[in-house]
């Protein structure tokens, strides 16, 4: 047989195609960004008309433009763009193409910067009155000062309709619009129906007074149906071309829910940006656009509808940064408002209130703070810590030897930060700066609890199946709460169960279940609110006093002392296992596993001062240290993550056991450290020592544990302080919890317990100050941990290599034989 020429040059050109693609170091599909745009339709037809949706989300009063300056580098960025902004863009959209509507999917006001709060929101409804803004959805800080405020004070003073269709009850409210929460607007001959809807999470977002007269109907729902009656063809319910949906609920949960009827979607409430044309419920495209929070992204849907056809067609979905907009020329007037708010709001603003020496920061999704409301913040903390403050110096309620602050995650809409923001100089916590981390004006309460009860409210941050998963608390600086640790690395927040409490120690000493503390936050968190529901029938004492006041006065009462942020945690994980050294099942007598999470906190200036690593050490022996995962938590707590095998010296200390049924136990002590050595959280492991029982002792099982007495496997159990301070043994009823789920019916009950920190060892001072684990300006690290060379496109040249040379050796055998049959020939 004789090639022919022809195929001898086919074959060689495959053979090199293969050999390139093989050695190529880069992937063929890029990875896909957290945030993607559109994939653009084909450009619009002759005869159709475009529209162009512009549109905004939890706004929050944050009018005006403000920078910030990164210590470590001296470069000033912009943080809120401001309303000066917003106009410009929106005016030059309208310019660019008159068939331009703007809108809102809600909280334009409500928790607000303090620069609109201070002036009722007036500035921030001024401002988008000027910028006619077209329709908004309801949002749920819309009625944070009640039912009746929306009624006579919102809802008048906005010259557009606030539309929530899934509300009934206010006929104000229904009245909006068109009515049902409905409006229609005419651009280019063109009838654009909005439907807006608030979040199915709105009984838990404010005060229940607030919904006394209100029936709320699935929001989801509501926009379908509403969507389906403006193109039933029906002129009696409204008729519609094109659907957009106004959804104060979060983008990624919901998107794919709309119907056919429903041609695009602004979305909003759990401050993160989104932006895709998804496939809906019947298999319809769909623009949909959260455009981040406070202004910083102006969200764009364009359209195409064809009038022939009646159909309308995606062209794009996408999300402008107005933070790195240069647009600040004046349009319709809004520079003007800003101004004038700036300046009435100035003088009372600009106060100094107290000094600080550190960031205080809400939790971080990896992106920056205030994102994640899963994970416990210096910020929240601090809140908190100024509530109980204020029980034990200013309330003292009758009776009462224990007092606890709690803060909820939703109530700080700022941080506190030690950089200056104008020229009160670094460190100077102003009045304004202070209101806007707490804008809302709660008034202070305090409830008792039992321990029990406590227990139930801890596990009451976790609620699976809601827009925030996990909503941790901010607790005063005398509490200790270790959860059990997850042991599986894939945990998502979103999908998890509350874990067990193992252990809460409030002043350094465990609170059994039938321990009494007195609780002291805001009216709104103590009446069951953000779904903490075991507060809903508790009787509640209301003071009158606000909470922003509470926390202004306890940062003033330390004058010129600095308060700093303490990087030790409040909530920490634990779970302690067995090990398995044979294929039979057998489990080692001086091994355990050792998982721990919740270890640290989730902005990368607190990771380069908070904890780093843990070190175990039994007596005075060091057994092992080893870094921490530092890799943030998106949406759950769990930052901070570290697994170790155990093994027990035959030397180790010993004491008489705390949680293990037994006399005598060996035990090692756990300690995270930051980068200078400092412990910052401390837990100990024990287990039963064998050699102490002596001959015919029962071997101990722990708590709620159904493991053979005569099994002499490690049996760890929650280990308590030590020395002064210390927690008592199990004969003072404080029996540690037993976990939930996971552990089949013959397996040891093993665990890790928590130490009373150096902050909780003793009663703290009424007013003592969180203490500093770092100094503010030292080097940030990113969060997480750092990248590797196995992270990007080279990672993957390892089997591109290996394909190429078998690749490369095929195309020389083939040369050789076609030299062959040549030469044959």
């Amino acid at each position: 047989m004789r090639l022919h020429p022809t195929w001898a040059v086919r074959v060689g050109a495959v053979m090199c195609a293969l050999t390139l693609t093989a050695l190529c170091p880069f992937p063929l599909n890029p990875p896909a960004s957290a945030e993607e745009p559109a994939t653009p339709a084909d450009a619009p037809a002759a005869g159709t008309t475009t529209i162009d949706l512009l549109g905004i989300t939890d706004l929050h009063g944050h009018i005006s433009r403000t920078t910030q300056t990164d210590r470590s580098t001296g470069q000033t960025s912009v943080e809120d763009p401001g309303a000066v902004t917003l106009a410009c863009e929106v005016s030059a959209a309208r310019a660019a193409n008159p068939n331009t509507l703007f809108v809102s999917a809600g909280d334009s006001v409500g928790g607000s910067a303090y620069v609109s709060s201070i002036l009722q929101d007036r500035p921030t409804m001024e401002a988008l009155n000027a910028m006619s803004l077209d329709a908004s959805a309801l949002g749920n800080h819309e009625l944070d000062q009640g039912l009746t405020d929306l009624e006579t004070r919102i809802l008048p003073a906005s010259s557009f309709p606030i539309l929530a269709a899934n509300v009934s009850g206010s006929a104000p409210l229904s009245a909006e619009g068109g009515g049902n929460g409905v409006f229609i607007k005419e651009v280019g001959g063109v009838r654009v129906g909005f439907v807006g809807v608030v979040t199915d999470e709105l009984p838990t977002l404010v005060s229940p007074s607030a919904l006394s007269t209100l029936t709320l109907s699935p929001a989801v729902a509501a926009a379908n149906a509403r969507a389906a009656e403006l193109k039933d063809g029906d002129p009696a319910n409204g008729e519609a071309d094109v659907v957009v949906v106004l959804s104060h609920e979060d983008a990624a949960s919901t998107a794919t829910s709309f119907s056919k009827n429903v041609d695009a979607v602004f979305s909003g409430h759990t401050h993160v940006p989104f932006a895709k044309t998804v496939t809906g419920a019947e298999g319809n495209p769909i623009a949909v656009v959260q455009a981040d929070h406070y202004g910083w992204a102006l969200g764009r849907i364009r359209l195409s509808y064809d009038p022939a056809s009646r159909k309308t067609s995606v062209v794009s979905a996408d999300n402008e940064d107005l933070r790195s907009s240069s647009c600040t020329t004046d349009a319709y007037g809004v520079a003007g408002i800003v101004s004038q708010a700036e300046k009435d709001s100035a003088v009372e603003g600009s106060k100094p209130l107290a000094k600080i020496g550190s960031d205080f920061l809400r939790g971080s999704d990896g992106s920056g703070p205030g994102a994640n409301r899963g994970t416990e913040s210096t910020a929240s903390n601090l809140i908190a810590e100024s509530f109980r403050s204020w029980l034990a110096t200013d309330i003292q309620p009758t009776g009462a030897t224990r007092y606890v602050g709690i803060m909820n995650p939703g109530g700080v809409r700022a941080d506190l930060l030690y950089a200056a923001s104008g020229s009160e100089g670094d460190g100077v916590l102003t009045s304004g700066e202070a209101y806007t981390v707490q804008p809302f004006g709660n008034e202070m309460a305090y409830t008792t609890l039992t321990g029990a009860e406590l227990k139930t409210l801890l596990s009451q941050q976790w609620q699976p199946g809601s827009s925030r998963p996990v909503l941790t608390l901010g607790l005063s600086s005398n509490v200790d709460v270790l959860t059990e640790a997850t042991t599986d690395p894939a945990y998502g927040g979103e999908a998890a169960a509350a874990p067990a409490i193992r252990e809460i120690l409030v002043d350094g000493k465990p609170l059994a279940d039938g321990d009494s503390v007195v609780v002291a936050s805001n009216a709104f968190l103590l009446a069951g609110g953000d779904g903490y529901t075991v507060l809903k029938d508790k009787p509640v004492t209301n003071t009158g006093v606000l909470d922003r006041d509470v926390t202004s006065a306890y940062l003033a009462s330390f004058g010129d002392q600095p308060v700093k942020a303490g990087y030790s945690k409040r909530q920490t994980a634990m779970t302690v296992g067995p090990v398995y050294i044979s294929s039979g099942g057998a489990r080692s007598t001086d091994t355990v596993s050792v998982t721990l999470d919740s270890l640290a906190y989730t902005n990368a200036t607190e990771q380069a001062a908070g904890a780093r690593r843990v070190r175990v050490s039994a007596g005075d022996k060091e057994l092992l240290t080893k870094d921490l995962d530092l890799t943030v938590d998106p949406t759950g707590p769990t930052t901070g993550r570290i697994d170790f095998n155990l093994t027990f010296p035959t030397d180790a200390p010993t004491r008489s056991c705390r949680t293990v049924q037994a006399a005598t136990c060996r035990w090692a002590s756990v300690e995270t450290l930051d980068s200078a050595g400092t412990v910052l959280n401390r837990f100990s492991v024990e287990i039963e020592d064998e050699d102490a029982a002596g001959p015919g002792a029962e071997a101990g099982d722990g708590a709620g544990d159904g493991a053979d007495p005569g099994d002499k496997t490690a049996k760890g159990a929650d280990g308590t302080a030590d020395g002064a301070g210390g927690t008592a043994d199990g004969a003072d009823g404080t029996a540690a919890s037993t976990p939930q789920g996971g552990r089949a019916a013959d397996e040891p009950s093993v665990g890790g317990g928590t130490e009373p920190s150096a902050r909780s060892s003793a009663q703290p001072a009424a007013n003592a100050a969180p203490v500093a684990s770092g100094a503010p300006g030292r080097a940030a690290e990113p969060d997480g941990p750092a990248k590797t060379a196995s992270d990007g496109p080279l990672a993957r040249t390892g089997a591109s290599l290996s394909a190429g040379v078998l690749a490369l050796a095929l195309l020389v055998v083939g040369y050789l034989i076609l030299r062959r049959r040549q030469q044959v020939d």
